[in-house]
């Protein structure tokens, strides 16, 4: 089947557009994006549909940004297909409001679309998320041991207006297709460094899963994810049911379950019925670590438990009798102290704040340029770390030496420098050597640890969702 025709059958099949839609492509300059504006300026007089392309400047790269915007205008204007292109200083904008730099690139490229839609009067942004993109993000959330919500992986439709029409498709089908029709792309560099994990699933294990186990190994994950997403939706709405049979919200940020019925459901039904209730108070976009939802459930179920549970997102738990109230604190997030060891090499988590660290021991020569590392990476020089490593939340009086700082200063200074907000920095992970601070988690390594031409053994840190 060629490439277009697989693209109409998949808009056809999930609905992704309809006659007299507006629809704003985001162009990155990569083969996907740019494949699919060529595709569906084929297709706009079929499908009846208006057609413009955007481009979105992160200013990460420098000239290799530059250069990837001139192609895109290029290509746009050459194609006769309405252009609109803006840069934003993601890099300071991360640092503003004291975010991962993957996390603030997604939120202002997000941002970027709905902006550019309202003004364009668009009803659809189409993206170029592909088969292969699909395989890695399953393989991730499998990895990472979510639920059934992240194996169902990339959705077709979010929010009824990001449409992802070559989610069927193969890389390999789409560069194929930029080459028959003459499509220059552009590669992003930091598609190929092997420090980020989701790069390693690209280059390292599925390429191993196709030659070793499986040939069909990303077909087969795609197929995963269709029937995990339809699954996953059959038991939101039981759950959505089932919640409001066992619980009210009388009163705002306060939800309260009845034990008795809430007890009559089986586990599976109990957990959604929580976590729903838990982005109700916390907000939409926050989910409960597995640990805190199976302590509200035990909490439901053992008749001697009294008392409170403390949730991350400022929220609690109280049992009163025979009612389970959860509530959400007023006075904001309220994150409890935590410690725990680090293991290296392995992944800790930690549920207090939803967040994880990988850590991994590496040879200097093979573990790239530190300088170029996100800030939810660090390599620190292993020889020098001398004690026990743990990961904890920041205490009263930490005292701080950045890398590339000249000096010791608090921590508390520290995040002022930054403008981390207040009610953000006690969900910071700290990894310490002792009584010594060598990363703040999302920020910067500590000077007395850096990797210098005389390391021989890196100790490599990753910040990681969940």
């Amino acid at each position: 089947m060629d490439l277009i025709t697989r693209v109409r059958l998949t808009i056809k099949k999930y609905r992704l557009i309809s006659p007299g839609d507006i629809v704003l492509v985001g162009v990155s300059g990569g083969p996907d994006s740019l494949a699919l504006l060529h595709l569906l300026n084929r297709l706009r007089e079929d499908l009846q549909c208006g057609l413009y392309a955007c481009h979105l400047d992160h200013m990460f790269r420098g000239g290799e940004a530059e250069a990837d915007a001139r192609l895109v205008e290029s290509l746009a204007r050459q194609w006769r297909v309405p252009f609109v292109m803006e840069r934003v200083n993601v890099p300071e904008y991360v640092e503003r409001h004291g975010l991962s730099p993957q996390q603030g690139a997604r939120e202002v490229r997000y941002r970027f679309y709905r902006e550019t839609a309202a003004r364009l009067g668009a009803s659809r942004v189409a993206l170029g998320h592909q088969a292969d993109d699909q395989a890695e993000t399953v393989l991730l959330s499998l990895i990472r041991g979510t639920g059934l919500k992240g194996l169902g992986g990339i959705p077709p439709v979010r929010e009824g207006v990001f449409i992802r029409p070559l989610l069927e498709t193969r890389r390999k089908q789409i560069e194929s297709y930029c080459q028959s029709y003459g499509i220059p792309y552009r590669v992003d560099s930091s598609n190929l460094k092997e420090v980020y994990l989701r790069n390693r699933v690209r280059l390292e294990l599925i390429p191993l899963l196709e030659e070793k186990y499986n040939p069909g190994v990303v077909d087969s994950l795609n197929r995963l994810a269709v029937i995990v997403r339809d699954e996953d939706g059959y038991l939101e709405a039981v759950a959505r049911r089932a919640l409001d049979d066992a619980a009210e919200s009388g009163e705002e940020g306060k939800i309260t379950f009845f034990i008795e019925k809430m007890n009559c459901y089986p586990p599976a039904i109990k957990r959604r019925m929580v976590m729903m209730a838990y982005r109700a108070l916390a907000g939409h976009r926050r989910s409960p670590a597995f640990e805190h939802v199976e302590r509200v459930i035990g909490a439901a179920s053992c008749r001697r438990f009294r008392g409170k549970i403390e949730l991350p997102g400022g929220i609690c738990l109280v049992k009163r009798h025979r009612f389970l109230e959860m509530i959400r604190n007023r006075s904001g997030p309220q994150v409890p102290f935590y410690q725990y060891p680090l293991k290296v090499p392995g992944v800790t988590r930690i549920p207090e704040v939803g967040r994880s660290i990988l850590a991994e021991t590496v040879e200097a020569a093979g573990v790239g340029d530190p300088r170029r590392f996100s800030a939810d990476q660090a390599v620190l020089d292993q020889e020098t770390l001398q004690g026990p490593l743990c990961v904890r939340r920041r205490r009263d009086g930490d005292v701080f030496f950045p890398l590339g700082a000249g000096g010791r200063v608090k921590l508390k200074k520290f995040f002022i420098d930054l403008k981390v907000p207040r009610e953000k920095r006690d969900a910071i992970p700290i990894v310490t050597c002792g009584n010594d601070i060598v990363w703040v988690a999302g920020f910067r390594p500590g000077e007395p640890w850096r990797v210098t031409g005389e390391t021989r053994v890196c100790l490599r840190l990753a910040l990681l969702e969940g």
